[in-house]
Protein backbone atom coordinates (compact mmCIF):
# COMPACT_ATOMS: atom_id res chain seq x y z
CA UNK A 1 0.00 0.00 0.00
CA UNK A 2 3.19 2.34 0.62
CA UNK A 3 6.66 2.47 -0.41
CA UNK A 4 9.40 0.34 1.08
CA UNK A 5 10.95 3.80 2.52
CA UNK A 6 7.38 4.85 3.98
CA UNK A 7 7.33 1.18 5.91
CA UNK A 8 10.81 2.07 7.20
CA UNK A 9 10.34 5.64 7.94
CA UNK A 10 7.23 4.75 10.25
CA UNK A 11 9.03 1.46 12.00
CA UNK A 12 11.95 3.79 13.15
CA UNK A 13 9.39 6.38 14.33
CA UNK A 14 7.39 3.53 16.26
CA UNK A 15 10.82 2.89 18.00
CA UNK A 16 11.88 6.27 18.52
CA UNK A 17 8.59 6.79 20.70
CA UNK A 18 9.26 3.64 22.62
CA UNK A 19 12.35 5.57 23.29
CA UNK A 20 10.89 8.33 24.73
CA UNK A 21 12.17 10.71 21.41
CA UNK A 22 8.68 11.10 19.60
CA UNK A 23 5.06 11.04 21.33
CA UNK A 24 2.74 8.21 20.54
CA UNK A 25 0.45 10.63 18.95
CA UNK A 26 2.60 11.91 16.80
CA UNK A 27 3.73 8.54 15.57
CA UNK A 28 0.02 7.22 15.55
CA UNK A 29 -0.95 10.32 13.37
CA UNK A 30 1.95 9.46 10.72
CA UNK A 31 0.21 6.07 10.98
CA UNK A 32 -3.16 6.94 10.75
CA UNK A 33 -2.07 9.16 7.19
CA UNK A 34 -0.17 6.42 5.26
CA UNK A 35 -2.87 4.08 5.97
CA UNK A 36 -5.50 6.65 4.48
CA UNK A 37 -7.41 6.75 7.78
CA UNK A 38 -8.80 9.09 10.41
CA UNK A 39 -7.98 7.68 13.66
CA UNK A 40 -5.88 5.19 15.01
CA UNK A 41 -4.98 4.31 18.86
CA UNK A 42 -2.81 2.06 21.30
CA UNK A 43 -4.83 0.71 24.15
CA UNK A 44 -2.75 -1.08 26.57
CA UNK A 45 -4.32 -3.82 29.39
CA UNK A 46 -3.02 -5.19 32.07
CA UNK A 47 -2.89 -8.96 33.12
CA UNK A 48 -6.33 -8.93 34.21
CA UNK A 49 -7.82 -7.29 31.43
CA UNK A 50 -8.76 -4.00 32.39
CA UNK A 51 -7.32 -0.89 30.04
CA UNK A 52 -4.71 1.31 31.56
CA UNK A 53 -3.46 3.09 29.14
CA UNK A 54 -4.90 4.77 26.17
CA UNK A 55 -2.72 6.84 23.46
CA UNK A 56 -4.93 8.28 20.46
CA UNK A 57 -4.79 9.98 17.12
CA UNK A 58 -8.12 11.55 16.16
CA UNK A 59 -9.59 12.37 19.49
CA UNK A 60 -8.81 14.29 22.54
CA UNK A 61 -7.52 12.37 26.12
CA UNK A 62 -10.94 13.06 27.86
CA UNK A 63 -12.93 11.57 25.09
CA UNK A 64 -11.13 8.45 24.64
CA UNK A 65 -11.06 7.71 28.09
CA UNK A 66 -15.17 8.49 28.81
CA UNK A 67 -15.74 6.56 25.79
CA UNK A 68 -13.90 3.27 27.27
CA UNK A 69 -16.31 4.02 30.23
CA UNK A 70 -18.88 4.42 28.32
CA UNK A 71 -21.96 2.17 28.29
CA UNK A 72 -21.87 1.91 24.63
CA UNK A 73 -18.63 0.46 24.75
CA UNK A 74 -19.10 -1.91 27.48
CA UNK A 75 -22.15 -3.19 25.42
CA UNK A 76 -20.60 -3.51 22.19
CA UNK A 77 -20.80 -7.01 20.98
CA UNK A 78 -17.72 -7.08 19.08
CA UNK A 79 -15.80 -6.94 21.96
CA UNK A 80 -16.35 -10.65 22.11
CA UNK A 81 -14.75 -11.29 19.09
CA UNK A 82 -11.68 -8.66 19.27
CA UNK A 83 -11.30 -10.51 23.03
CA UNK A 84 -10.71 -13.84 20.92
CA UNK A 85 -7.77 -12.37 19.00
CA UNK A 86 -4.42 -13.70 20.05
CA UNK A 87 -1.62 -11.71 21.17
CA UNK A 88 1.06 -11.40 18.04
CA UNK A 89 -2.12 -11.71 15.47
CA UNK A 90 -3.29 -9.36 13.33
CA UNK A 91 -6.99 -9.11 12.75
CA UNK A 92 -9.77 -6.40 10.61
CA UNK A 93 -13.70 -6.94 11.20
CA UNK A 94 -14.68 -8.21 7.87
CA UNK A 95 -12.45 -10.94 8.92
CA UNK A 96 -13.58 -11.40 12.37
CA UNK A 97 -17.70 -10.81 12.05
CA UNK A 98 -20.21 -10.03 9.30
CA UNK A 99 -19.90 -6.06 9.43
CA UNK A 100 -23.37 -5.32 8.09
CA UNK A 101 -25.27 -7.76 10.81
CA UNK A 102 -23.06 -6.18 13.84
CA UNK A 103 -24.45 -2.76 12.33
CA UNK A 104 -27.91 -3.62 13.03
CA UNK A 105 -27.21 -3.58 16.38
CA UNK A 106 -28.27 -0.79 18.70
CA UNK A 107 -24.64 -0.68 20.77
CA UNK A 108 -22.31 -1.25 17.34
CA UNK A 109 -24.19 1.68 15.57
CA UNK A 110 -23.69 3.56 18.50
CA UNK A 111 -19.98 2.91 19.37
CA UNK A 112 -19.77 4.02 15.37
CA UNK A 113 -21.80 7.33 15.89
CA UNK A 114 -19.77 8.31 18.68
CA UNK A 115 -16.49 7.61 17.04
CA UNK A 116 -17.34 8.44 13.82
CA UNK A 117 -15.40 4.87 12.05
CA UNK A 118 -16.72 1.65 11.29
CA UNK A 119 -13.76 -0.21 10.57
CA UNK A 120 -10.88 -1.70 12.10
CA UNK A 121 -7.53 -3.25 11.19
CA UNK A 122 -5.35 -3.81 14.17
CA UNK A 123 -2.51 -6.25 15.94
CA UNK A 124 -3.15 -7.43 19.47
CA UNK A 125 0.60 -7.16 20.62
CA UNK A 126 2.16 -9.19 23.78
CA UNK A 127 3.39 -6.61 26.51
CA UNK A 128 5.96 -7.68 29.55
CA UNK A 129 3.99 -8.89 33.03
CA UNK A 130 1.70 -10.61 30.91
CA UNK A 131 -0.01 -7.28 30.18
CA UNK A 132 -1.37 -7.03 26.30
CA UNK A 133 -1.80 -3.96 23.55
CA UNK A 134 -3.90 -3.66 20.81
CA UNK A 135 -2.98 -0.91 17.90
CA UNK A 136 -5.73 -0.14 15.30
CA UNK A 137 -6.04 1.93 12.63
CA UNK A 138 -9.52 3.23 12.66
CA UNK A 139 -11.83 4.30 9.57
CA UNK A 140 -14.61 5.95 8.89
CA UNK A 141 -17.33 4.93 6.08
CA UNK A 142 -16.31 7.20 3.72
CA UNK A 143 -13.00 6.05 3.99
CA UNK A 144 -14.04 2.07 3.87
CA UNK A 145 -12.33 -0.90 5.04
CA UNK A 146 -8.89 -2.35 4.78
CA UNK A 147 -8.12 -2.61 1.38
CA UNK A 148 -6.09 -6.03 0.42
CA UNK A 149 -2.88 -4.24 0.04
CA UNK A 150 -3.46 -2.04 3.57
CA UNK A 151 -3.54 -5.99 5.60
CA UNK A 152 -0.29 -6.99 3.54
CA UNK A 153 1.30 -3.92 4.18
CA UNK A 154 -0.04 -3.77 8.32
CA UNK A 155 1.49 -7.85 8.43
CA UNK A 156 4.73 -6.56 7.93
CA UNK A 157 3.91 -3.77 9.75
CA UNK A 158 3.00 -5.47 12.96
CA UNK A 159 6.09 -7.71 14.26
CA UNK A 160 8.13 -4.05 14.43
CA UNK A 161 4.94 -2.52 16.33
CA UNK A 162 4.84 -5.41 18.91
CA UNK A 163 8.70 -5.15 19.25
CA UNK A 164 8.86 -1.19 19.54
CA UNK A 165 5.77 -1.45 22.37
CA UNK A 166 7.32 -4.06 24.11
CA UNK A 167 10.56 -2.55 24.54
CA UNK A 168 8.79 1.13 25.37
CA UNK A 169 6.80 -0.62 28.32
CA UNK A 170 10.32 -1.65 30.28
CA UNK A 171 11.95 1.73 29.30
CA UNK A 172 8.86 3.61 30.40
CA UNK A 173 8.59 1.31 33.47
CA UNK A 174 12.19 1.76 34.28
CA UNK A 175 11.97 5.50 33.68
CA UNK A 176 8.69 5.61 36.32
CA UNK A 177 10.61 3.92 38.74
CA UNK A 178 13.57 5.98 38.85
CA UNK A 179 11.39 8.84 38.59
CA UNK A 180 9.67 7.49 41.86
CA UNK A 181 12.70 6.73 43.43
CA UNK A 182 14.71 9.80 42.39
CA UNK A 183 12.20 11.38 44.52
CA UNK A 184 12.20 9.77 47.49
CA UNK A 185 15.90 9.65 47.11
CA UNK A 186 15.60 13.79 46.95
CA UNK A 187 13.20 13.87 49.93
CA UNK A 188 15.25 11.92 52.16
CA UNK A 189 17.01 13.51 55.61
CA UNK A 190 19.83 11.72 55.38
CA UNK A 191 22.64 13.36 52.38
CA UNK A 192 23.11 11.61 49.52
CA UNK A 193 25.65 11.85 46.26
CA UNK A 194 25.58 10.10 43.51
CA UNK A 195 29.47 10.50 41.90
CA UNK A 196 30.39 9.35 37.70
CA UNK A 197 33.62 7.93 36.84
CA UNK A 198 35.58 11.63 36.90
CA UNK A 199 34.72 11.63 41.02
CA UNK A 200 32.27 14.76 40.42
CA UNK A 201 28.96 14.79 41.65
CA UNK A 202 26.16 13.79 38.88
CA UNK A 203 22.99 14.10 41.79
CA UNK A 204 23.35 15.26 45.15
CA UNK A 205 19.40 15.52 47.30
CA UNK A 206 18.26 17.92 49.21
CA UNK A 207 20.00 16.67 52.36
CA UNK A 208 23.37 16.33 51.04
CA UNK A 209 22.91 20.39 49.66
CA UNK A 210 21.88 21.62 53.02
CA UNK A 211 25.09 19.76 54.83
CA UNK A 212 27.15 21.17 51.99
CA UNK A 213 25.73 24.87 52.14
CA UNK A 214 26.46 24.92 55.94
CA UNK A 215 29.88 24.88 55.26
CA UNK A 216 30.69 22.98 59.30
CA UNK A 217 33.16 20.35 57.98
CA UNK A 218 32.20 19.41 54.93
CA UNK A 219 32.64 20.69 51.57
CA UNK A 220 33.31 20.57 47.36
CA UNK A 221 34.99 23.29 45.27
CA UNK A 222 35.40 22.29 41.60
CA UNK A 223 39.35 22.24 42.03
CA UNK A 224 40.00 20.38 45.46
CA UNK A 225 36.97 17.79 45.22
CA UNK A 226 35.59 17.19 48.19
CA UNK A 227 37.34 18.55 51.74
CA UNK A 228 36.99 17.66 55.39
CA UNK A 229 37.42 19.78 58.30
CA UNK A 230 40.75 18.16 59.50
CA UNK A 231 43.49 17.37 56.37
CA UNK A 232 43.71 13.83 57.61
CA UNK A 233 40.08 13.35 57.03
CA UNK A 234 40.28 15.23 53.77
CA UNK A 235 43.60 12.65 52.59
CA UNK A 236 41.23 9.50 53.74
CA UNK A 237 38.30 10.46 52.70
CA UNK A 238 39.54 11.82 49.07
CA UNK A 239 41.56 7.95 49.07
CA UNK A 240 38.39 6.63 49.74
CA UNK A 241 36.65 8.35 47.00
CA UNK A 242 39.31 7.15 44.31
CA UNK A 243 39.65 4.06 45.23
CA UNK A 244 35.72 3.75 44.78
CA UNK A 245 35.36 5.17 41.68
CA UNK A 246 38.11 3.36 40.12
CA UNK A 247 37.48 0.07 41.48
CA UNK A 248 37.69 -3.02 39.31
CA UNK A 249 33.84 -3.72 37.34
CA UNK A 250 33.02 -6.81 39.59
CA UNK A 251 33.58 -4.88 43.01
CA UNK A 252 33.70 -7.30 46.10
CA UNK A 253 29.98 -7.72 47.24
CA UNK A 254 29.58 -5.46 50.28
CA UNK A 255 32.46 -3.42 49.61
CA UNK A 256 32.23 -0.25 51.16
CA UNK A 257 33.99 2.13 53.67
CA UNK A 258 33.62 5.15 56.89
CA UNK A 259 34.81 7.70 57.02
CA UNK A 260 34.13 10.23 60.39
CA UNK A 261 34.23 14.42 59.60
CA UNK A 262 34.40 16.44 62.61
CA UNK A 263 32.89 20.04 62.75
CA UNK A 264 34.02 23.37 63.71
CA UNK A 265 30.57 24.08 65.10
CA UNK A 266 31.59 21.89 68.16
CA UNK A 267 28.24 19.63 66.44
CA UNK A 268 28.33 16.02 66.53
CA UNK A 269 30.68 14.92 63.30
CA UNK A 270 29.17 13.39 60.28
CA UNK A 271 29.50 9.90 59.38
CA UNK A 272 30.33 9.45 55.66
CA UNK A 273 29.91 5.69 53.76
CA UNK A 274 31.42 5.68 50.46
CA UNK A 275 30.02 2.96 48.18
CA UNK A 276 31.22 1.60 44.75
CA UNK A 277 28.35 1.01 42.17
CA UNK A 278 27.48 -2.27 41.18
CA UNK A 279 29.19 -3.95 38.28
CA UNK A 280 26.02 -3.64 36.05
CA UNK A 281 26.25 0.17 36.38
CA UNK A 282 29.68 0.49 36.10
CA UNK A 283 29.67 -1.12 32.51
CA UNK A 284 28.02 2.07 31.11
CA UNK A 285 29.02 5.16 29.52
CA UNK A 286 31.60 7.28 31.42
CA UNK A 287 28.64 9.61 32.75
CA UNK A 288 27.35 6.80 34.74
CA UNK A 289 26.93 6.71 38.84
CA UNK A 290 30.72 5.39 39.63
CA UNK A 291 30.31 5.59 43.30
CA UNK A 292 27.53 6.94 46.41
CA UNK A 293 28.68 9.15 49.06
CA UNK A 294 26.33 8.55 51.93
CA UNK A 295 26.14 11.18 54.63
CA UNK A 296 24.87 10.42 58.05
CA UNK A 297 24.36 13.71 60.49
CA UNK A 298 24.86 12.56 63.85
CA UNK A 299 23.55 16.29 64.80
CA UNK A 300 20.54 15.85 63.12
CA UNK A 301 17.44 14.84 64.75
CA UNK A 302 14.68 13.59 61.42
CA UNK A 303 11.34 15.09 62.23
CA UNK A 304 8.33 13.96 61.11
CA UNK A 305 6.16 15.72 58.98
CA UNK A 306 2.24 17.05 59.94
CA UNK A 307 1.26 16.16 56.42
CA UNK A 308 2.43 12.37 57.65
CA UNK A 309 1.46 12.32 61.26
CA UNK A 310 -1.98 13.73 60.29
CA UNK A 311 -2.77 11.18 57.61
CA UNK A 312 -1.53 8.31 58.69
CA UNK A 313 -2.62 8.86 62.24
CA UNK A 314 -5.43 10.92 62.45
CA UNK A 315 -3.47 13.87 64.70
CA UNK A 316 -5.25 16.74 65.05
CA UNK A 317 -3.09 19.91 63.35
CA UNK A 318 -1.99 20.84 67.43
CA UNK A 319 -1.50 17.13 68.37
CA UNK A 320 1.16 17.10 65.26
CA UNK A 321 2.75 20.50 66.60
CA UNK A 322 3.21 18.91 69.86
CA UNK A 323 4.29 15.67 68.11
CA UNK A 324 7.20 17.25 65.85
CA UNK A 325 8.40 18.88 68.99
CA UNK A 326 8.43 16.20 71.53
CA UNK A 327 10.70 14.60 68.92
CA UNK A 328 13.07 17.80 68.30
CA UNK A 329 13.30 18.35 72.40
CA UNK A 330 12.52 14.54 74.09
CA UNK A 331 10.88 16.51 77.04
CA UNK A 332 7.16 17.60 77.16
CA UNK A 333 7.97 21.09 78.97
CA UNK A 334 10.10 22.34 76.56
CA UNK A 335 8.22 20.72 73.51
CA UNK A 336 4.90 22.29 75.21
CA UNK A 337 6.91 25.61 75.28
CA UNK A 338 8.07 25.34 70.97
CA UNK A 339 4.45 24.36 70.10
CA UNK A 340 3.10 27.62 72.17
CA UNK A 341 0.85 25.40 74.42
CA UNK A 342 0.13 25.50 78.24
CA UNK A 343 2.04 22.22 79.84
CA UNK A 344 -1.63 20.72 80.93
CA UNK A 345 -3.07 21.31 77.26
CA UNK A 346 -0.04 19.39 76.16
CA UNK A 347 -0.61 16.92 78.59
CA UNK A 348 -3.90 16.22 77.07
CA UNK A 349 -2.52 16.49 73.98
CA UNK A 350 0.04 13.65 74.90
CA UNK A 351 -2.97 11.38 75.84
CA UNK A 352 -4.75 11.49 72.22
CA UNK A 353 -1.36 11.17 70.85
CA UNK A 354 -0.40 7.86 72.69
CA UNK A 355 -4.26 6.99 71.60
CA UNK A 356 -3.95 7.28 68.24
CA UNK A 357 -0.74 5.88 67.52
CA UNK A 358 -1.07 2.81 69.81
CA UNK A 359 1.75 4.09 72.37
CA UNK A 360 1.97 3.35 75.92
CA UNK A 361 4.82 5.49 77.25
CA UNK A 362 6.48 8.60 75.93
CA UNK A 363 9.73 6.73 75.36
CA UNK A 364 7.95 4.21 72.70
CA UNK A 365 6.34 7.48 70.73
CA UNK A 366 9.86 8.97 70.40
CA UNK A 367 10.77 5.61 69.11
CA UNK A 368 7.89 5.19 66.94
CA UNK A 369 7.83 9.02 65.47
CA UNK A 370 11.34 8.92 65.02
CA UNK A 371 10.63 6.38 61.98
CA UNK A 372 8.55 8.86 60.62
CA UNK A 373 9.97 11.35 58.43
Amino acid sequence: MFSADDHDRLVSQFYSSAMGDTPWTATLAHAADLFGSSASLIQVRDSSKQTVAVENHGYSREFSDAFFASEAFANDPRLAYFEKVRPGSVYFDHMLYDVEEMNRNRWCRESCDILKVKYQLGAVLSLPNDATAGFAILSSPKEGHASEAAIESFRRLAPHIQQACALGHVIETQAATRAVLLDALARKSDGVILLGRNAKPTFMNDGATAILNAGDGFSHTAAGGFVAHRPPETRKLQHLIRDAVMRPSQPDAGYEAYVLVTRPSGKRPYVLRIIPAPATERFLASQTIASVIHIQDLAAVPLPSRGALCQAFGLTEREADLAIELVRCADLDAAAINAHMAYNTARNHLHGIFRKTGSTSQAELLQVLGRLH
